[in-house]
């Protein structure tokens, strides 16, 4: 568990752009597809107790009482304390609890369990002290690793879209395959009118082959050939819902698949093997074909950036002459490179631990 902390912690810092992938999973684990308990909101009253500095002026006690007065709370106490760090406890049974935060006056300063703030800020404080109320001090003041999620959120997402795909996705339109998976995530689903539009009169056929995939990567790879992707989200106070829109090179989204964390030819021997190859004015399709026939893995192409990039893969000739035996990753990488522009591949593994080579545009 530990070293999947430490995972999600490093994607955190990968997360990138909508058409980048540089991310971490959680894989090679077994599943519990269970929601985190974090979805479900209590019903909380909040007893806030405010602890003045004993070196502050005379009054303020008064001053933080009439300003905190109108935040929310159903419960306001000021006293001197030599306490100096904030804290909370959550107490009771069943749906009713009660959140008792512990706020302290230093510097000028009220600093609350996930922030600090000055006299003048009640509404921020009212905000903030009903996020407290909404989804616990607890969730509240968590690092939040990506999408706004903590650690156990975003396992949580993970596993939930750790589903098999079970039937083949070949010749089914896009956006019946999309709306399919998304019924099978479980999880609501939020999109503006603009993205029910574009989803609903996309007539996108799918290409890949996308049987035995994970219900997020395939989702993944579904909505980006219709310039659509998703994330997870988690509304103040309710449960995780998946958002669906259109791409966005400034925000965040749900990769297609993860990084390997194993060395690529441990993790893929048979890409590595050598053997006498040559092709000679070859389709390329024709040339990578009979190498994922070889492979235990299959290839997928980034069928939406490489359209946009005017690519005809089925019209693109390669030539590989070489006089020594070559790996099976060596060739596709040369032949990639000469369509134009030059395409890169990506060994990667999605939610259940499935590997795909993943093929798109180098940039």
């Amino acid at each position: 568990m530990n070293k999947l902390i430490a995972a999600i912690i490093i994607f955190a810092a990968a997360v990138s752009p909508a058409w980048a992938q540089s991310f971490r999973p959680r894989y090679g684990q077994n599943s519990s597809n269970k929601r985190s308990s974090t979805t479900k909101t209590q019903n909380r009253s909040l007893e806030l107790r405010v602890l003045v500095d004993q070196t502050s002026p005379i009054g303020t006690n008064h001053k933080w009482l009439q300003a905190l007065a109108e935040v929310g709370a159903d419960r306001v106490v000021s006293e001197t304390s030599r306490k100096t760090k904030p804290s909370f406890e959550e107490y009771g049974s069943g749906a009713i609890k009660t959140l008792a935060v512990v706020g302290i006056v230093k510097n000028g300063k009220l600093h609350l369990p996930g922030g600090k703030f000055s006299i003048g800020q009640t509404t921020a404080i009212r905000n903030h002290l009903q996020k407290l109320r909404d989804d616990g001090a607890e969730v509240t003041i968590a690092e939040k690793v990506a999408f706004g999620l903590t650690a156990p959120q975003l396992i949580s997402v993970h596993d939930g879209l750790g589903k098999k795909i079970g039937s083949s996705t070949v010749g089914q339109k896009a956006n019946s395959l999309a709306n399919s998976i998304l019924k099978s995530s479980g999880y609501p689903i939020s999109m503006d009118r603009a993205t029910k539009a574009a989803l609903a009169n996309d007539e996108s056929i799918m290409q890949a082959e996308l049987e035995g995939l994970s219900l997020g990567t395939a989702l993944a790879i579904t909505l980006r050939k219709m310039g659509l992707v998703f994330e997870p989200n988690r509304p103040q106070g309710k449960g995780i819902q998946l958002i669906v829109r259109a791409a966005n090179e400034k925000t965040e989204n749900w990769p297609v698949g993860w990084p390997i964390s194993e060395q690529i030819k441990q993790a893929a021997p048979k890409y590595f093997v050598r053997v006498p190859i040559r092709a000679e004015n070859t389709p390329i399709l024709q040339v990578l074909g009979g190498i994922e026939n070889r492979m235990d893995f299959p290839f997928i192409y980034d069928d939406a950036r490489i359209a946009a990039s005017d690519i005809n893969l089925e019209a693109t000739l390669v030539t590989y002459i070489k006089a020594k035996k070559s790996s099976y990753s060596m060739v596709v990488d040369k032949v990639l490179r000469q369509c134009k522009p030059k395409l890169k591949s990506d060994l990667r593994i999605d939610e259940v631990g499935k590997r795909f080579l993943w093929i798109t545009t180098i940039r």
